[in-house]
């Protein structure tokens, strides 16, 4: 029996990443939810913790996550992916709160670095968060600027990242353009994309918007890339903007049917609303 159980777990898991990728998350909970406990591995725990991120329930995968770190306390990714979840979290507290939850992001990723050094999307999290976040909840865009450089030498795709979004706080958009195609190419993934549709949106540059958040629909995508729903609610409303109202009443249906987060689907039934 014992010689069984990682089979067990792996076939468990292999079936719960299956229903993910068809965006049926109830079955993937429920899989490796399920689990009795002696068959539960890291790999199920991490993944169960994600899905329940994914699907908005924030407070059982941080409970997943903290027995997860007590387990497995040199998992990086564990500590990114907690990080994610506090900062979700943030807008969801009350107000007295949002400063001390957004600040467990922060911690969450200091974490995540220190257990590897080379976690280059938890390094990147810890410097979009001094260059974005307000001062009194721990932003420091000195900070933020020192730590362009560091993360270019690791990896000039991120560090091409990183650039993109100091140019984009600084007003510069056409800079920051230039410093997210440049990720794009270097990294050859959907992630830049989502960075390069949320610049175009900010500019209303709705055209561009439209071809962005498409190639970061076709991409290659990262367990930690936003959902594709957000993609399409980007979308729903470059569309509206653009006074393309059928295109935007299609996108928004088809995203309602993808099985979105609450907070995503809740967007999209404002949207449609509204068309």
């Amino acid at each position: 029996m014992i010689l069984c159980l990682p089979v067990a777990a792996d076939e468990t898991l292999v079936s719960a990443l299956d229903a993910v990728h068809a965006r049926d998350f109830e079955a993937a909970l429920s899989s490796l939810s399920d689990l009795p406990e002696a068959q539960r591995t890291r790999d199920t725990q991490f993944h169960l913790a994600r899905v329940q991120y994914l699907t908005g329930d924030l407070a059982a995968s941080l409970k997943t996550l903290e027995a997860l770190q007590v387990s497995y306390g040199k998992d990086s990714e564990a500590f990114y992916l907690a990080g994610l979840v506090y900062l979700e979290l943030v807008d969801k507290v009350n107000v007295f709160k949002k400063v001390g939850t957004a600040k467990k992001s922060l911690s969450s990723w200091q974490d995540a670095v220190a257990k590897n050094p080379q976690n280059l999307d938890a390094r990147y999290a810890i410097f979009a968060y001094y260059a974005s976040a307000p001062g009194i909840a721990g932003g420091d865009m000195d900070r933020a600027v020192n730590m362009v450089q560091e993360i270019d030498q690791q990896d000039k795709g991120y560090g091409a990242m990183a650039k993109g979004l100091l140019l984009s706080l600084q007003d510069d958009s056409a800079g920051a353009e230039a410093a997210y195609q440049e990720a794009a190419i270097l990294m050859d993934r959907a992630g830049p994309y989502m960075s390069l549709a949320q610049l175009y949106m900010a500019t209303e540059n709705y055209e561009k918007a439209l071809t962005a958040a498409a190639q970061f629909l076709e991409g290659e995508k990262r367990w930690w890339d936003p959902d594709i729903t957000v993609a399409y609610l980007m979308r729903v409303r470059a569309n509206e903007r653009l006074g393309r109202l059928q295109a935007a009443k299609e996108e928004a249906k088809l995203a309602l049917s993808m099985n979105p987060s609450k907070r995503v689907e809740k967007a999209l039934k404002k949207e449609l609303k509204q068309l």
